[in-house]
């Protein structure tokens, strides 16, 4: 390793292309070098000038390796990684002072997020879609329920939570980050499906939920999914882009009965007119599941669809007409 180290981090951020710091500013020896500015001021571009945040050698050095593999999350065998050198305990207190110094985010033990240079460390906080990943240790994943609707353009609420179906038990179910809740689902492997990549920007995909799976899951659960109304509201919204004999397989391959009777009633009552509807009437048994598992169990029952109708008919179809 060259006894000099170059700024590279916080040059790149904002001149990537076009190195004009001062010479003496970028050939500074190990020894010497104290702090240096987390950015450069653009106002005046051949100064490093310290504002707000700074970043030590190490730091620079951790944050540069990041930078270099596009990675704006990483765990702490990633960190050894970027220093190898580095002492166990050292390379704990150094993350901790990034934290502290606002560099990094701390999003649960051993679990780190790259603050960027402009934000304000007390109010960042990073697209909760791309977080979920980084949060379920090794289990398979995918965003689910209320989360899929969002991603697909489908809710009519604002979304108070991420809700992440998980292929492992996770515990807690439930963390909080900066107040805001991280739900893990656990789905066993037969339920454990139909997900893919999905853009959620210009530059960044997830594994999300499909459109047909996400109705499955909704209907399995719906309320983690807002209630009965949120999902017929995003079916009726869907009708044309859904695809049928998708939501048909993926209904036989998940094999419930609550699905199957939520997702025929609805059809219906929406008129929907597919050819699904002969063949969920053909699967389902006679006995009762409720509509809405949000909503007591009362209300006549529907022996066509063996639906316990605790919410009235027109209570969905205005919410969706209106």
């Amino acid at each position: 390793m060259t006894p000099k180290y170059y700024v590279s981090y916080s040059i790149y951020q904002v001149y990537p292309d076009n190195y004009t710091i001062k010479h003496n500013f970028l050939n500074l020896k190990r020894e010497t070098l104290n702090y240096l500015s987390y950015h450069c001021s653009q106002v005046y571009p051949d100064m490093v000038t310290m504002k707000n945040k700074y970043i030590s050698t190490q730091s620079n050095e951790l944050l540069s390796y990041f930078n270099g593999r596009n990675k704006a999350c990483f765990d702490y065998s990633e960190a050894f990684n970027a220093l190898p050198d580095s002492k166990e305990s050292a390379l704990r207190e150094l993350l901790s002072d990034m934290t502290k110094r606002g560099l990094l985010m701390r999003l649960k033990d051993g679990i780190y997020y790259i603050i960027p240079y402009e934000a304000n460390a007390e109010t960042f906080m990073p697209d909760w879609h791309l977080m979920a990943e980084h949060l379920v240790n090794d289990a398979k994943h995918y965003i689910g329920y209320y989360s899929a609707l969002q991603i697909h353009n489908l809710i009519t609420q604002p979304s108070l939570k991420e809700q992440i179906v998980v292929s492992k038990q996770i515990r807690p179910s439930e963390i909080k980050i900066k107040d805001v809740p991280f739900q893990f689902i656990y789905h066993n492997e037969k339920h454990f499906f139909g997900a893919k990549k999905i853009w959620i920007d210009s530059f960044n995909k997830v594994l999300c939920s499909d459109l047909e799976k996400t109705f499955i899951d909704c209907l399995f659960k719906p309320d983690y999914a807002g209630g009965i109304v949120e999902v017929a509201k995003a079916i009726y919204a869907s009708k044309d882009k859904i695809k049928y004999e998708t939501l048909l397989e993926y209904t036989k391959t998940f094999d419930s009965q609550a699905v199957i009777k939520r997702l025929g009633f609805l059809l219906e009552i929406l008129e929907i007119n597919s050819k699904i509807i002969d063949d969920l009437q053909k699967i389902k048994t006679a006995s009762y599941v409720l509509l809405d598992t949000e909503l007591p169990k009362v209300g006549k029952r529907n022996s066509r669809w063996s639906i316990q109708q605790n919410l009235e008919t027109e209570t969905i179809k205005s919410a969706i007409y209106t």
